[in-house]
C-alpha cells in the first residue's frame, strides 16, 4: 500500500505539472513578438487588426492542447479528489487562496490600481488597472458565451463522465458551465495585460512581477480542479482565452495611443 500511495502521488503531481506549468511557458513564448511594438519609440504607421492571425494560431494551439488533454480528464479528476489530496492542509489552503485570487481577487486588484492612479494623479497606475479590467471583461464575454453554448457538466455534477455536453445547456444551469474555466480565463487575462504594460512602463517591476502573476494563474487552475469545479481541459482552454484576450487589448491600445478610452478614463499626470 505505501508503494501504491507513493505511485499515486507521483502521478497526480506529474499530471498537474504537465497541464499547468506548460501554460505559463506558452505565455512567455507568445509574448515577445507582441511586445516589440510596445517597446518601439513610435507606434506603427497604421493600427494592426484588432484580431490577428497570431491570435488565431495561438488560440488554436490552446484548443488543440485542450482536446489532447480531454482523454485524461477523468483520470486527473479522480487523482485530484483522492483523500490525501483533499485532506492535505497545504493543498487545501493553497486552493482556497487561489480560488479567491481568481474571483474576486483580480477584479479587486484591477479596480484598486485604477482608483489609486486617480487618487495619486498617476496615469501609469490607472492604465495598469484599466488594461487589466478591459482584458478581464473581454475574456469574460468570450468565456461566458462558450460556457452557455457548450453546456459541459462540471466534475461534481458528472464525476464519471467528462464527455457530458449539452448544446446551450449552460445558458441557465450553473452545473453545466464547466467549459472553459472562468476563473482561469480571468487570471490569465489579468496577468497578460499587466505583463504587457509593466514591460513598457516599469520593466524592473515586470522582471519579478510577471513570473509571479503567471505562476498565480497556473495555481488558480490547480485550485479549480481541487474544488472539483473544472476538468483539466477546461483549465487549459480558459488559459488560452485569457492570454489571447490580454494580448488583443494591450496591442489595441499600443497601436492607438490617443484612443478615446484613454482620453476619457485616464487621469492627467500631476506636476
Amino acid at each position: 500500500m505505501p508503494n501504491l500511495l507513493i505511485h499515486q502521488r507521483r502521478r497526480v503531481f506529474a499530471c498537474l505539472a504537465g497541464a499547468l506549468l506548460a501554460v505559463p511557458l506558452a505565455a512567455s513564448l507568445a509574448l515577445p513578438g507582441a511586445l516589440d511594438a510596445q517597446q518601439a519609440l513610435a507606434p506603427p504607421p497604421a493600427p494592426r487588426p484588432i484580431v490577428t492571425w497570431h491570435d488565431v494560431r495561438l488560440l488554436g494551439a490552446f484548443t488543440l492542447v485542450a482536446g489532447a488533454v480531454m482523454p485524461a480528464d477523468r483520470e486527473m479528476q479522480r487523482e485530484m479528489q483522492r483523500d490525501w489530496v483533499q485532506h492535505s492542509p497545504l493543498l487545501s489552503h493553497t486552493a482556497d487562496v487561489f480560488n479567491a485570487y481568481g474571483s474576486p481577487g483580480v477584479f479587486a486588484g484591477s479596480a484598486a490600481l485604477y482608483a489609486a492612479g486617480w487618487a495619486a494623479g498617476r496615469p501609469d497606475l490607472s492604465r495598469l488597472g484599466l488594461r487589466a479590467g478591459e482584458a478581464i471583461m473581454l475574456s469574460g464575454i468570450v468565456t461566458g458565451g462558450l460556457k452557455g453554448i457548450a453546456g459541459r457538466a462540471r466534475p461534481y455534477a458528472s464525476p464519471q463522465d467528462p464527455g457530458n455536453w449539452s448544446a446551450f445547456g449552460g445558458m441557465h444551469d450553473a452545473a453545466r458551465q464547466s467549459f472553459p474555466s472562468g476563473h482561469v480565463t480571468a487570471v490569465f487575462a489579468f496577468a497578460t495585460a499587466m505583463d504587457y504594460e509593466l514591460r513598457a512602463s516599469h520593466p524592473a517591476v515586470a522582471h519579478w512581477a510577471s513570473p509571479a502573476m503567471y505562476g498565480a494563474a497556473a495555481l488558480t487552475g490547480f485550485a479549480r480542479m481541487h474544488a472539483d469545479k473544472h476538468w483539466a481541459s477546461d483549465v487549459v482552454m480558459g488559459a488560452g482565452i485569457g492570454l489571447v484576450s490580454g494580448l488583443i487589448v494591450s496591442r489595441f491600445h499600443a497601436d492607438r495611443p490617443n484612443h478615446w478610452i484613454d482620453r476619457h478614463l485616464l487621469p492627467h499626470a500631476r506636476q
